[in-house]
């Protein structure tokens, strides 16, 4: 797992941490200008999918998954279909911590993904965790061609504050499938999301480099 926020690891594993560990501050590094946004894909030139499948786990709202669509389409100019909607992921509950261990959900999404490794992006409805931290918003396997992503701690507020939020983290989601890392610039979507404010403080869209590093104009 990566210790940086602005890079994934060299395994393709990128997550969303919501610890007090978050390796640097992000508001400051949005602001000292001294690391640059993301300036490339991650660490070879992936190949653009034709589309990618949107999968819900729990009792997540289906109509998200238009606003979802909707996100992705705009902004990465990706089609997606809609996957199985799948029972809450009791075989990733971890009884101790009251949480869902985000690793074992990540390796169910990548086996729905078929013989043509069609990239899965999950929506789930329950809080989820790694080992080394208090909880991530969300967690991505690039090479297992899967993420997955809570709305548990982002679904507080008015309906199209979840909307809208949905959006942005299906955006960061795919972005890191396609092979972003994360994004320094606090506007951006691949901006790391700890909480609802850093997801608010983003937009669904890209910076200019994160465009550019997976072949937007």
């Amino acid at each position: 797992m990566s210790r940086n926020d602005s890079e994934a690891s060299s395994n393709g594993r990128t997550a969303d941490f919501g610890s007090a560990y978050e390796g640097s501050n992000p508001s400051a590094s949005a602001s000292t200008g001294q690391k640059p946004a993301n300036l490339r894909a991650e660490l070879k030139p992936l190949s653009r999918p034709s589309h990618v499948l949107l999968v819900t786990l729990g009792n997540v709202p289906h109509r998200l998954l238009a606003d979802a669509s909707a996100a992705l389409r705009g902004v990465l100019d990706l089609a997606s279909k809609n996957g199985p909607s799948l029972d809450r992921p009791q075989y990733a509950y971890n009884e101790s911590r009251g949480q869902y261990h985000a690793t074992a959900i990540l390796r169910r999404l990548s086996s729905l993904g078929g013989p043509a490794h069609v990239p899965v992006v999950g929506l789930v409805d329950v809080d989820l965790f790694l080992p080394d931290a208090a909880y991530v918003i969300a967690d991505a396997d690039r090479d297992a061609g899967a993420a997955v992503f809570s709305i548990s701690r982002l679904s507080h507020g008015e309906p199209e504050q979840l909307r809208r939020r949905t959006q942005v983290e299906t955006v960061h989601a795919a972005g890191h499938l396609l092979g972003l890392s994360h994004c320094s610039d606090f506007r951006c979507a691949m901006f790391v999301s700890r909480d609802a404010a850093d997801s608010d403080r983003k937009g669904p869209g890209l910076c200019t480099s994160c465009r550019t590093a997976v072949g937007l104009p």
